[in-house]
């Protein structure tokens, strides 16, 4: 009886799907809808299904339009597909508006939120990385809320900053606080055409993002959270006692033949039974220990988490969201403080009051705290990097000083950690937009109004305890810490307010398509800020200013103000959509220059064609469903090199209180009294003008095979005519100078991205790939060009940004015959007595000396040009699929050609004998070691360690940036939606030529000369595992 109800109430559908010009359709998904049923269409479009003879068939294919068709008991069902053009369609995000994305005529590349969702990275910025072609994202470190997160667009607009306008539903803020769960697509405006309308502000290209906002139809409830754990990675490895000890002594006996230990002396570090000894007659203890001072101080492994709830909804008229996001992350250090967390709460209504007008509101609160230690995160892990092995962390047994922690050799790293002092920054940020749209009073034309506000607070404590380390007893005090102890206290509150107006009329007569946008913003900021600091509290246990010395307290007060203002307007035209053209303009003036150089033009002009909708090439070429050129000129303004008074002479005060000076000024004496003083530290730039970057792009956009295929090429040349840089000036004149419009940068390169995506029955996919080429040129610089003695140099003239000079080498001295034989015709003014094991340099011009000539470029002696510390190439690809309830995607990340110089605390362990060696310095050498990394150990000496071929790095690298493998529950949808678990991957690979101890991302240490280290806070890799819940 069950077998005839099933025969009476299925149906088998057989039919043929083709395509809009005829040709079968293969690989087409035909599913019965509501269920999970279903099959595909053969190579001739052919497909058979028995179905229920009521059921709805759905097909679909990538690059057409979903059809759902009702079998209604027919047994042949025949479909034509059509193409989806809602791909070209697409309404991307632009300055001050939108524009259908097959319209745009400038360079322009939009990410949807989708793409940057569930990656276990701190904001926006990271989880950016990689995705957009030209788009370049840069960290510094790996300390939690501190990872120095930066954007770059197509290079280098200019060497005073190049880092992008980043704007958030129209409002300036920090990418990095931005979470990544809040965004709806993030819109990157590259080339003069796109970004224009900004202008002064733009050379460095501008990134519209815009959050998620509700939508008609029930209350919804998203859920999103993921916990990770992250594994520091790359970085040094401490020796034990006894190599870390036969290192130190192979250091000192070339240097001077002799050795701090015996060989005994070796044997009683290896001895676990025997690591201290007790010496009375310098009233302390001498140790022969094994202490790993990293794993003491440091963790491997540390966590991090994420939260984020929102709820939304809304009617025809009225649409809400609402969602809060809470953010964590644990750092490296063992007993901290070394964390972050961070709060976002967001907001954001939309309403229609009626035909005519319409408002909205977005705004939230953003809160940020960093906990860290007083002393400097990195200044501890430099310290746990240099501290002897031999020492022990804790005193022994026996001590009766009643200390805990060892500081016999060194002071302890450890002790200081823990005990040193804290410090706290809070950052809080409050902001809030609201909208007035007037629209429909006069047909095509909409009025929009907009003000809004950003409210920061930011508050910063950090307490430096004093502490001590005795001998045998208290009468010997072995080193001191933080003494006087110092408490220190910053506070500021600042706000930013922008208010604006802008109209919009659209026209269209016949096929002549018109847009104009016309408007004006003016904007303002304030900051007022209180700093002071305090010493010589009585003890560590009263930190107030009310407890210090009073001839030990210094108060400092600052105010920052300045205001913009701006007109602007924007030009459409197209006809048929087929020729496009577009130009705006903007008029920005800034209180930072002088009167009469306020105000500036910004203007830019494209056009493009869309080839494709000829009738001829359409005819001929029906596979191609995109085919436009693009081309754009325009001018875009920076002014990031500008102080807020450079124009005028700014007077400073010289206020020292007893001999503790508030500023780096010297203390001077005027009738026996120390007193203060004023003074002019710069000479004023009155002739300072905006830098002016003109950028010119060529584009392609194409797309095949009903968009399954797509392509878009851009070739850009960025032209700085007026960059802003210091004059040196004789020292006789006795100030310094604010920098002025002495230099021109030249920028070049192109960019290509391809992306593939297409559906084989239940399985979809897509892979991606793009590659963006950037170099740059100072092509001319009136102030010093001078390599001095090789290193990074920042501006010089002919040669890219940042710059490496160097020495050319040739391996190392094998013997001391051929260090001799080579010493007849070569000298080292900066060591005569070289040797075997020591760096062999070039003598290139032939003069007999290794020397940097005058140290300019024409003139270089030895010195040659190695490569820059800028990546010329960047690369991101993608793969990601669906099938059935499991999805998957990976992305990869990189670079090519690029340089940097390691520190010299990094190759030379003992050029300070503070410095202590690792793992990597056992591979040094020595007769039976002739190809060593290092060269043989040397004392107080950096002969082997000038900057050369030998340690410039390759910074080339390709790292799994993102994996992630998600699986979709089934659930009841009575009560859940959606829910989905996954595990994803954040830079769990990589390859690189990059010495072990660094990660090949890492950026330069202005601590450092602008040179690389290794003892620094790590970075790491992250496993993470997450859910998203939708109610």
């Amino acid at each position: 009886m069950a077998t005839t109800t099933v025969a009476q109430t299925s149906v088998k559908v057989t039919g043929q799907i083709t395509s809009q010009d005829g040709a079968p359709a293969p690989g087409v998904s035909v599913l019965v809808k509501g269920t999970a049923r279903g099959v595909s269409s053969d190579g001739q479009g052919h497909y058979t299904i028995t179905v229920p003879n009521n059921a709805i068939l759905v097909f679909t294919q990538i690059g057409s339009v979903k059809q759902e068709i009702s079998v209604n008991k027919r047994t042949v069902i025949n479909v034509v597909l059509k193409d989806d053009v809602s791909q070209l369609n697409e309404v991307v995000v632009v300055g001050y508006g939108t524009q259908k994305k097959v319209n745009l005529t400038g360079a322009v590349t939009q990410v949807s939120g989708e793409e940057l969702t569930n990656r276990p990275v701190p904001n926006v910025t990271a989880a950016l990385q990689g995705v957009a072609p030209g788009v370049a994202i840069s960290r510094q470190t790996g300390r939690p809320g501190d990872e120095g997160y930066g954007i770059r667009i197509r290079g280098f607009s200019s060497a005073n900053g190049s880092n992008a306008l980043v704007l958030v539903d129209g409002m300036e803020m920090d990418m990095n606080l931005i979470n990544p769960d809040d965004v709806e697509s993030i819109s990157v405006l590259k080339d003069a055409s796109a970004a224009a309308i900004y202008g002064a502000r733009a050379a460095g290209g501008v990134v519209l993002i815009t959050t998620k906002k509700g939508a008609e139809g029930k209350t919804r409830i998203n859920f999103n959270n993921y916990y990770g754990l992250n594994i520091t990675a790359r970085q040094p490895e401490r020796l034990n006692s006894w190599d870390e000890q036969t290192l130190i002594d192979e250091s000192r006996f070339n240097a001077t033949g002799s050795r701090e230990y015996t060989p005994e002396q070796i044997e009683w570090l290896k001895n676990t039974n025997f690591d201290i000894r007790e010496n009375p007659t310098q009233d302390r203890w001498e140790y022969f220990g094994n202490n790993n001072w990293l794993k003491e101080g440091m963790d491997k492994v540390n966590s991090m988490q994420n939260y984020t709830l929102s709820v939304s909804g809304g009617s025809q008229k009225l649409n809400y969201l609402a969602s809060g996001s809470y953010y964590s992350r644990n750092g490296v250090l063992r007993y901290g403080p070394d964390d972050n967390a961070r709060t976002n709460i967001k907001l954001n209504i939309n309403a229609d009051l009626n035909k005519y007008l319409s408002v909205g509101f977005v705004g939230g609160y953003i809160g940020s705290t960093v906990n860290l230690n007083s002393n400097g995160t990195d200044n501890i892990i430099d310290r746990l990097y240099r501290s002897r092995t031999r020492q022990l962390l804790y005193v022994p047994a026996e001590d009766i000083t009643g200390q805990i922690y060892n500081g016999d050799l060194q002071i302890n790293a450890v002790d200081i950690e823990k005990n040193g002092g804290k410090e706290t920054r809070n950052y809080d940020t409050f902001q809030g937009k609201l909208n007035l749209s007037i629209k429909n009073v006069i047909k095509g034309l909409t009025v929009d109004f907009a003000a809004w506000r950003n409210q920061n607070y930011y508050n910063q404590e950090s307490d430096k305890r004093s502490l001590f380390w005795y001998g045998r007893t208290t009468n010997t005090v072995r080193f001191q810490f933080n003494v006087p102890n110092e408490l220190g206290m910053t506070k500021n509150k600042g706000f930013q307010n922008n208010l604006q107006g802008t109209f919009t009329y659209n026209l269209q007569l016949n096929k002549h398509n018109f847009k104009l946008l016309g408007g004006t913003s003016f904007e303002e900021y304030r900051k007022d800020e209180f700093s002071a600091v305090g010493k010589g509290m009585i003890t560590n246990d009263f930190y107030s200013f009310n407890f210090s010395d009073p001839l030990q307290k210094t108060v400092n007060d600052n105010v920052e103000t300045w205001a913009f203002s701006s007109y602007f307007g924007r030009f459409n035209y197209n006809f048929d959509e087929r020729y496009l053209f577009e130009a705006s303009f903007r008029y920005d003036g800034s209180s930072r220059l002088a009167p009469q150089n306020r105000w500036k033009l910004f203007p830019s002009f494209s056009a493009g064609w869309r080839i494709n909708e000829e009738r001829f090439f359409k005819e001929t070429f029906p596979f191609i469903s995109n085919l436009k050129l693009r081309a754009s000129w325009g001018q875009l303004g920076n002014g990031t090199g500008f102080g807020l008074y450079d124009y005028l002479g700014l007077i400073s005060s010289g206020l020292v209180l007893n001999g503790n000076n508030a500023g780096s000024y010297p203390n001077l004496v005027f009738n026996d009294q120390r007193t203060q003083y004023l003074l002019q530290e710069e000479l004023p730039s009155v002739d300072k003008t905006w830098e002016i970057v003109q950028n010119t792009d060529l584009g392609l956009d194409l797309g095949l095979l009903q968009e399954r295929l797509t392509v878009t090429a851009d070739v850009f040349i960025k032209r700085n005519k007026n960059m802003l840089a210091r004059l040196n000036v004789p020292n006789i004149i006795g100030v310094g100078t604010s920098k002025t419009n002495v230099g021109e940068l030249k920028s070049w390169g192109w960019e290509l991205e391809t992306k593939w995506r297409d559906r084989i029955g239940k399985f979809s996919y897509n892979i991606g790939f793009n590659i963006t080429d950037a170099q740059n040129k100072l092509v001319r610089y009136n102030g010093t060009n001078s390599i001095g003695s090789g290193g990074q140099v920042d501006l010089l003239e002919g040669y890219p940004l940042n710059s490496i000079w160097g020495y050319r080498t040739d391996g190392y001295f094998q013997s001391q015959a051929e260090a001799d034989e080579y010493r007849t015709k070569v000298k080292y003014p900066f060591f005569a007595n070289y040797t075997a094991g020591d760096v062999k340099y070039l003598d290139l011009d032939g003069n007999g000396t290794i020397d940097a000539g005058d140290g300019t470029p024409q003139s270089s002696g030895d010195l040659v040009y190695l490569g820059s510390n800028n990546p010329r190439y960047l690369f991101g690809a993608d793969f990601g699929f669906s099938w059935k309830r499991i999805d998957f995607s990976a992305m990869l990340q990189g670079t090519s050609e690029r340089r940097f110089l390691i520190d010299r605390s990094t190759v030379a362990p003992f050029y300070e004998t503070s410095n202590m060696p690792w793992t990597i310095h056992m591979d040094r050498w020595t007769p039976e070691n002739p190809n060593a990394l290092f060269p043989r150990m040397y004392q107080t000496s950096d002969h082997n360690y000038r900057p050369s071929d030998k340690w410039a790095q390759n910074g080339n690298y390709i790292r799994l940036k993102n994996i992630q493998l998600g699986y979709t529950i089934p659930v009841k949808k009575k009560y859940i939606q959606t829910l989905r678990v996954y595990f994803s991957g954040q830079d769990l690979w990589e390859s690189t030529k990059v010495l072990k101890v660094f990660d090949p991302e890492v950026g330069t240490d202005a601590s450092s000369n602008n040179l690389v280290r290794a003892n620094t806070y790590p970075f790491y890799r992250t496993i993470s595992f997450g859910m998203n819940v939708g109610l």
